[in-house]
């Protein structure tokens, strides 16, 4: 049996870890963080149809239904108002078909039933790769198997070493988030699957994460264990990196890009359990092929996207159930096991090159930059 070396367990290796195991392949995922807890990458994150089909595709059946019952919906209208709360429009186009999921309690559901086959503080040195894989950490461990998948983001150390020529620059793009328990007079900033506010100067986008099942309840009658989390309102406002101070904390930030703005609105970021402050990256060219050999990529480590596409998690999920069925394939010798590799990695590239595309075209219905300065 072919075993699969993933670096990486955030949502994209972790969706591949699952659809291997389903598979019959052996799998071990490395993880650079010491622990399974919370990130600081984000908080609600939409997921289509497609991303949706890969999860089912991916995961065992009581899995995916705790993942779905722990969702939220997104239907209603899309609301856009100005600063004081005044209603420009209610048809603010959005992900109609989507489900709104906390992106850390996904994690966790994906990270159940797997067991021993995920370690935590393997952070990847280096890789060797011929008849087989190995990968050197840097806690002077290593790990052999037949391919590795890079699945460790937009930092990726896999992608450093396989396509060294493509690195990561920054945007120019500053985001403030936050998340705010769903009270009721935030409930109604976004009765249905969005809501901006434009500002004079700055945008502030609000979506809302209200859970169809409280996540610790429902995990609990499957004999699982989640952590309890309330629903609430993510925020998100675009600042200009000039204005950023260093740290971490959003609220005193967006405050005073916000000064007088609706009273509504200033609570929503003053009670904020959680924010922060991310500076989003780019590839300093469109992700190019690399010759084919038993190392590939997935996700963010092969296609950074803006946040304002919103298709960065979608992409990666169905990085991971394309490419398992490709090592399944090869794996009962239906087919060569580099061929495989080759059609994932031409199916990868157009995919993810376009959903980067995607999220800059979205970027300009929230920052409206000229294209001489862009």
């Amino acid at each position: 049996m072919s075993r699969i070396l993933v670096i990486g367990a955030g949502l994209g290796g972790l969706t591949l870890a699952h659809a291997l195991v389903r598979a019959g392949l052996d799998v071990r995922v490395f993880e650079a963080g010491d622990v399974a807890g919370e990130r600081t990458q984000g908080y609600r994150i939409a997921l289509a149809p497609p991303a949706l089909d890969a999860l089912r595709a991916g995961l065992p059946p009581r899995l995916y239904d705790l993942a779905v019952a722990t969702s939220g919906s997104l239907t209603g209208p899309g609301l856009l108002f100005d600063e004081q709360l005044t209603l420009l429009g209610d048809d603010l186009p959005g992900p109609e078909e989507s489900r709104a999921f906390d992106r850390q309690v996904l994690r966790q559901i994906l990270l159940a039933d797997l067991g021993d086959r995920v370690s935590f503080g393997k952070r990847l040195r280096s890789f060797t790769d011929d008849e087989t894989v190995t990968a050197f950490f840097a806690d002077g461990t290593r790990a052999t198997g037949d391919v590795l998948v890079g699945a460790d983001g937009g930092n990726s150390a896999v992608r450093r070493q396989l396509v060294p020529e493509v690195r990561l620059v920054d945007a120019d793009l500053c985001g403030a988030m936050g998340r705010t328990p769903l009270a009721e007079r935030f409930r109604r900033l976004v009765p249905g699957r969005g809501t901006m506010v434009k500002g004079p100067e700055v945008t502030l986008m609000l979506g809302r994460m209200r859970f169809d099942r409280e996540p610790s309840a429902a995990a609990a009658e499957l004999g699982l264990s989640l952590p309890r989390r309330e629903s609430y309102v993510r925020w998100v406002l675009l600042v200009p990196p000039a204005t950023v101070p260093r740290r971490e904390d959003a609220r005193e930030l967006v405050l005073d890009l916000i000064e007088g703005w609706h009273p509504d609105l200033r609570d929503l970021v003053r009670d904020a359990d959680l924010s922060a402050v991310g500076r989003s990256k780019v590839f300093d060219r469109p992700m190019p092929p690399w010759p084919v050999r038993r190392v590939t990529l997935l996700g963010d480590a092969a296609h950074q996207t803006l946040a304002s596409g919103g298709n960065g998690a979608m992409t990666a999920m169905q990085d991971a159930v394309r490419l398992s069925a490709r090592l399944a394939e090869a794996e009962r010798g239906r087919q060569d096991l580099l061929q495989a590799l080759a059609e994932y990695q031409r199916d990868l590239l157009d995919r993810g090159n376009a959903a980067v595309e995607a999220g800059k075209q979205a970027l300009r219905r929230f920052v409206p930059v000229a294209e001489e300065t862009r």
